[in-house]
């Protein structure tokens, strides 16, 4: 019979840092994927870093560690709340592993009213519209550091 597999606590991933250090969850519908880049690349331009499925998961990782891992590693996170995210499982996942952690969220509204995901309620979103907002509160929290 197979030894069952253990499983290991999630341990971070050693991975390049930004320039400052600061590290942002970005956290997604997979049909959202290309908003999210963008999103990602305007965060980056800042100097902090992105964690996002696109660029940090590979073929074979197990998803829920390294998720856990990118949660782990962020200082703060942002939730693109479309109407394809707030169907989706993973996203709700991402957004309680970073509420469990007590890290900054900042919903980022495309094409929904703030109170469309349940578990964003309470918290004050942006909308993508106004994603300059975000960046530009954002780079004060990063110069702070």
């Amino acid at each position: 019979m197979p030894k069952s597999r253990k499983r290991q606590p999630v341990k971070a991933k050693r991975r390049k840092r930004s320039r400052s250090g600061y590290v942002v969850f970005v956290s997604h519908s997979s049909l959202d994927a290309w908003i999210a880049s963008v999103i990602a690349e305007k965060i980056k331009a800042l100097g902090a870093e992105c964690w996002l499925d696109e660029k940090d998961l590979e073929g074979g990782d197990i998803v829920v560690d390294e998720i856990i891992r990118g949660i782990n590693a962020c200082h703060e996170a942002v939730v693109l709340v479309s109407p394809n995210s707030v169907r989706s499982q993973w996203v709700s996942f991402e957004i309680g592993g970073v509420l469990a952690q007590h890290k900054r969220v900042t919903p980022i509204l495309n094409n929904v009213k703030p109170n469309e995901m349940a578990p964003m309620q309470g918290i004050k979103a942006i909308d993508l519209n106004k994603f300059d907002q975000f960046l530009a509160e954002l780079k004060r929290r990063i110069t702070r550091r």
